[in-house]
């Protein structure tokens, strides 16, 4: 998804995680200090650390992480040139000119835990739960700019606003934009308002996305749907969850369905959702029969009421 009406709402949800997150780590650390102190301190240390391990594996840990923020952007100023380009901006549609760090240099920056790059991928992780995912090998075949300051901005500011946005909402902190190849969006997305750079293992990349339909309809679902919809907790969060507790096609006419992921201003009116104009009719088939396949394999205990 290229459009800019990417809403605020995911901002809170992902304020109370991180708050949830960090009530966690602070109860384990208490616990491991309780432990050093008493008697069993050793055998409750190593019972701790293997909370943190269980912990670890729901969360799907990435490989890597690099977050931006100010210093972030500091340190990569100490490390790397601040480059300039100028791209064709399918969400502002103009040229625009931006300032900031090669993607490429940030990729190589990070540690993939000893993985090959075939079996890696990047997540591009923003402020409203978009979340796109591309292979690590075609990210650094790329020329992508991590934008952290519009060069046509008024003077006095880093950002224009983002265009049709009615809360004047800019890109910042940073912006994915590209210069080569001109490809398609879904295959070399851009997003805005990003907060970290993930890298992650394919088989975390893709988990609980496999069932016993149609495979082109998985790979269909992945390349445009996985930024905005989780499929059993794994995918962005800026629209909602298609499979648990129930399947999207438990509660939606399969034809009406079908329509809307093709064509959703056509159904519902002022959705954020776009229209996907590249996928022919036998492709959201495709889609809506993944769906269809996934809805009997959903995360343990989940059933639709």
């Amino acid at each position: 998804m290229t459009a800019p009406e990417r809403s605020d709402s995911a901002v809170l949800w992902m304020a109370v995680e991180q708050r949830r997150s960090l009530i966690a780590w602070g109860g384990i650390l208490n616990r491991l200090a309780e432990a050093k102190a008493s008697m069993g301190g050793v055998i409750r240390i190593v019972m701790s650390l293997l909370t943190i391990g269980c912990c670890a594996a729901v969360a799907e840990t990435p490989l890597a992480i690099f977050p931006i923020n100010e210093e972030s952007m500091a340190q990569m100023r100490k490390q790397h040139p601040l480059a300039s380009a100028e791209v064709n901006d399918p969400v502002y549609k103009r040229e625009q000119r931006y300032q900031g760090f090669w993607l490429r240099d940030i990729l190589k920056d990070l540690a993939r835990g000893g993985r090959p790059e075939a079996d890696v991928y990047v997540r591009f992780r923003c402020k409203d739960g978009y979340l796109p995912i591309m292979p690590l090998p075609r990210a650094l075949a790329a020329k992508g700019l991590i934008a952290i300051r519009d060069a046509n901005a008024p003077q006095g500011e880093d950002w224009q606003a983002l265009p049709g946005n009615e809360s004047s909402s800019t890109p910042a902190p940073s912006y994915l934009v590209w210069l080569s190849p001109p490809g398609d969006p879904d295959e070399y997305p851009w997003p805005y308002r990003m907060v970290a750079i993930e890298l992650v293992s394919s088989s975390d990349a893709l988990a609980g996305l496999d069932g016993n339909g149609s495979k082109p309809g998985r790979e269909l679902f992945i390349t445009h749907c996985l930024k905005c919809h989780r499929i059993n907790g794994v995918g962005g969060t800026y629209g909602p969850e298609l499979n648990s507790p129930c399947s999207v096609t438990e509660y939606w006419n399969p034809r009406l369905l079908s329509r809307f992921i093709a064509n959703a201003g056509s159904i519902r009116t002022g959705t954020k959702m776009p229209s996907f104009d590249s996928l022919r009719e036998k492709d959201v088939q495709e889609i809506v029969d993944y769906l269809q396949s996934m809805a009997g394999h959903k995360k343990p205990g989940a059933a639709c009421p």
